[in-house]
């Protein structure tokens, strides 16, 4: 499992990923094997998480990496297309020790391949964030 390191700067970019927050950490971990199930590389797949919730997740013994982003309660979330609400929303899930999963999703069959991954392991807030502007998939 690849880490940025605690005094990073915060790096997890959405654009064209579909990004959905999971719960806990089972549905997470079933999540990130379902997506490689469907066809998504390890390169394509990445997983934000706060501290703590970071620690109750273990993709170690994944046979390939998965990228993992540690948010830390210190940083502020970047406000993505100038859109504060989603950085509020995206924040509070963190400190919830929720889980972030991006997924790069290159066309629309990808987009809802991904989006039905996350959907059946209890997936919601469920958005694609192309350049220019996001698209709700999932409330």
């Amino acid at each position: 499992m690849s880490h940025t390191g605690a005094n990073s700067e915060f790096t997890f970019n959405p654009t064209n990923k579909v990004v959905g927050v999971i719960d806990n950490a089972r549905d997470a971990k079933d999540a990130l094997r379902d997506l490689r199930a469907a066809g998504f590389t390890t390169g394509e797949v990445e997983l934000l998480a706060g501290k703590e919730a970071a620690r109750e997740i273990d993709v170690s013994d994944e046979a390939q990496e998965i990228l993992v982003h540690i948010f830390l309660p210190i940083q502020k979330v970047p406000a993505y297309y100038d859109a504060p609400v989603i950085s509020r929303r995206v924040e509070q899930e963190l400190l919830a020790d929720h889980y972030f999963i991006g997924v790069t999703a290159k066309d629309q069959e990808a987009r809802w391949r991904a989006r039905d991954v996350l959907k059946s392991h209890s997936g919601h807030f469920i958005n694609f964030y192309g350049r220019f502007a996001a698209e709700a998939l999932e409330p």
